[in-house]
């Protein structure tokens, strides 16, 4: 457990939360072994988990014109999917083991114990949120040509 709440503690989105909240946390989390080519979720899943990698890759594709198409890799210390952790939303990619590969999985059930029981770590997760589009998003508008900057505009919703 002892390791598991210093990996948690080193997550941005869980940097701020009160130590009891946690140790909670840390305690319910659970690590997995992934092996190659393993599936952690698809496209149209609620999948409702977060995973940190400890170990390995993994790789989030996208089902277009009859192929899966390569979006992002993923590699140690990577925090995939705290979005699923507010509430139910159906995947919109998959995401598969690139290699064998560790992680530390949140539950949706167990993080919903910690906000029950820490009522203050509402708010937190929502800065932690906003702080995580923003970050995206300023990136996406460095990095995007002048073809695509109309698909950004997300922090002004």
């Amino acid at each position: 457990m002892q390791q598991n709440l210093e990996l948690l503690q080193e997550v941005p989105f869980f940097a701020n939360f009160p130590a009891k909240a946690q140790k909670l946390l840390a305690f319910l989390a659970e690590r997995a072994q992934i092996s190659p080519d393993d599936i952690l979720f698809e496209e149209g899943d609620d999948y409702g988990r977060a995973y940190l990698i400890l170990e390995g890759q993994l790789t989030l594709l996208k089902y277009h014109d009859k192929k899966n198409i390569t979006i992002q890799h993923y590699a140690k210390g990577d925090f995939i999917g705290f979005l699923s952790l507010l509430g139910a939303m159906p995947a919109l990619f998959t995401l598969r083991a690139a290699t064998k590969t560790t992680v530390l999985i949140i539950s949706r059930k167990h993080f919903s114990k910690i906000l029950e029981q820490f009522p203050e770590t509402t708010n937190l997760s929502l800065n932690a949120l906003l702080k995580e589009l923003y970050e995206w998003e300023r990136k996406n508008i460095y990095e995007a040509g002048q073809c695509c900057l109309e698909k950004t505009g997300v922090t002004a919703l």
